[in-house]
C-alpha cells in the first residue's frame, strides 16, 4: 500500500469522525432548542393554568357575593312583604273601626233626630193619650185626625183622594214623622196609584230607624211587619 492510499484512508476517517460529531453537536444543540422551547410552553401553560385558577377563584368569590346579595334582597322582600301585611292589617282595623264610629254617629243623629217621634202613634199622640177625662191636642194630631178613621177598633186611612193635600202637608211640616208617608202609601195603593212603593219605602225606612229607639211606640214595630211584607209580595 503506498501512501497516497493511507492518505486517502486518513482522510476517509477523519471525515466520518468530523461528520459525526458535526451531526451529533448539531443534534445535540436541536435537542437543546426543542427542550428550551417545550420549557417555555410549559411555562405559558403553568401561567394560563394560574390565571385561570384565579379567574375561578374570582368567578367562586362573585358567585359567593351574589348568592349573599340574593339571601339579602330575599329577607328584604320578606320584610317587606311582612310590613305591607301588617300595613294592610291596621288599614282594615283603622277602617272597622272608622265604620263603627260612623254607625255611633249615624245612631245618635237618629236618636236625636227620630226620638221624639219614635214615641208618637199613628195619630201623633204621646205617653199622654186622651182617655179618662184627659184631652190631648196638637196640630199634628189634629190633623192626622182628619186624614184617619176608627172603624171596629181597628184605625184606617180614609179611602178618600181629597185627603191627599192633608197628607202632603203633614209630610211636609213633620218630615220625621213616618205615619205621614204611610197614610199616602195607604191612599195611593187604595187608589192604584204605583207611586205608593216610593212612600211605602219611605215610611219603612223611618220605621226601621224609630223601631230600635227605646221607649218607641209599638204602632211602629207594627206598621214596620206590615210594610215588609206588602214590599216583599210587591217587587
Amino acid at each position: 500500500m503506498n501512501w497516497m492510499s493511507i492518505l486517502g484512508l486518513c482522510l476517509i476517517v477523519l471525515g466520518t469522525v468530523f461528520s459525526f460529531f458535526g451531526t451529533y453537536f448539531s443534534d445535540k444543540q436541536s435537542q437543546n432548542e426543542l427542550t428550551t422551547k417545550i420549557q417555555e410552553k410549559n411555562k405559558t401553560i403553568d401561567n394560563i393554568n394560574e390565571s385561570n385558577a384565579k379567574l375561578i377563584d374570582q368567578n367562586s368569590s362573585l358567585l359567593s357575593s351574589n348568592s349573599d346579595v340574593s339571601n339579602t334582597n330575599q329577607n328584604l322582600i320578606t320584610q317587606n312583604k311582612d310590613m305591607l301585611d301588617k300595613i294592610g292589617n291596621y288599614q282594615s282595623d283603622i277602617e272597622e273601626r272608622n265604620k263603627k264610629i260612623e254607625h255611633l254617629r249615624d245612631a245618635i243623629d237618629n236618636i236625636k233626630e227620630y226620638s221624639y217621634y219614635a214615641t208618637l202613634d199613628m195619630y201623633g199622640f204621646g205617653d199622654m193619650k186622651p182617655g179618662y177625662g184627659i184631652i190631648v191636642k196638637s196640630d199634628l194630631s189634629t190633623r192626622m185626625h182628619e186624614i184617619l178613621i176608627e172603624e171596629n177598633k181597628m184605625i184606617f186611612v180614609k179611602n178618600d183622594k181629597a185627603i191627599l193635600p192633608k197628607i202632603d202637608e203633614v209630610i211636609k211640616l213633620y218630615p220625621n214623622f213616618p205615619f205621614g208617608y204611610w197614610a199616602k202609601f195607604n191612599l195611593l195603593k187604595n187608589l192604584g196609584n204605583s207611586d205608593w212603593k216610593e212612600y211605602a219605602e219611605k215610611a219603612k225606612n223611618i220605621f226601621e230607624i224609630t223601631t230600635t229607639i227605646k221607649g218607641h211606640d209599638q204602632s211602629h214595630d207594627q206598621a214596620l211587619k206590615v210594610l215588609k211584607e206588602v214590599l216583599a209580595t210587591n217587587h
